[in-house]
């Protein structure tokens, strides 16, 4: 779960309150526009609360391993699609903004995954190398091209509001990690960062 349709909601909702002030005159429409109205603010209150239930760790207080088996076991339960974790027991933990940023990175690599890839599972790994941490997200799903994607999310990004491939790569540089995707048609993909572990 993140912003994008919540925002897309409130928008359509705001839209749709302007039209219904506009149709005084059309005490039919102005009913219908009413309905619409009340539809979607009950659908973003209920949204809301369901993210509510499932906000992001205390961040401070956990252990990255325990909060990316957290965040796994989310989104299965939310998509019914396996995730295949391999971390190793010895993780153990790094600075701050790092976690955030794998936490993040890999929230919207698994939503964008299931939305797009076709794949029936994922797999996670992430490990340590010297001073920087590693994540890879990968599955075996219908592929795409990367630079296509990337050259449409040219004007997108973490300042834009949404959270896609750009914006996975500019959180990653903003920590001065590495980012690179391996995918093309027909063979899967694989997400590989690495960030500074402090």
């Amino acid at each position: 779960m993140h912003d994008g349709p919540v925002q897309d909601i409130f928008a359509a909702l705001s839209q749709l309150q302007v039209l219904d002030r506009s149709l005084a005159a059309d005490p039919t429409a102005q009913q219908r526009a009413g309905q619409a109205v009340r539809l979607l603010e009950r659908a973003l209150g209920e949204i809301r609360n369901f993210i509510g239930v499932f906000r992001p760790p205390g961040f401070e207080r956990r252990a990255l391993g325990e909060i990316i088996e957290g965040l796994a076991v989310q989104h299965e339960t939310l998509t019914d699609q396996a995730i295949e974790l391999d971390l190793p027991a010895d993780l153990g933990d790094c600075a701050l903004p790092t976690k955030i940023a794998i936490y993040r990175i890999l929230q919207e690599a698994l939503a964008n995954g299931h939305r797009h890839s076709g794949a029936a599972r994922q797999r996670v790994t992430v490990d340590r190398r010297g001073s920087s941490l590693a994540l890879i997200v990968s599955d075996d799903g219908k592929g795409f091209d990367p630079q296509r994607v990337l050259a449409s999310e040219v004007d997108v990004g973490v300042e834009g509001g949404h959270f896609g491939l750009r914006g996975i790569q500019d959180r990653v540089e903003m920590l001065g990690g590495t980012f690179a995707v391996d995918s093309a048609p027909g063979r899967g993909t694989a997400l590989s960062v690495t960030l500074p572990a402090e």
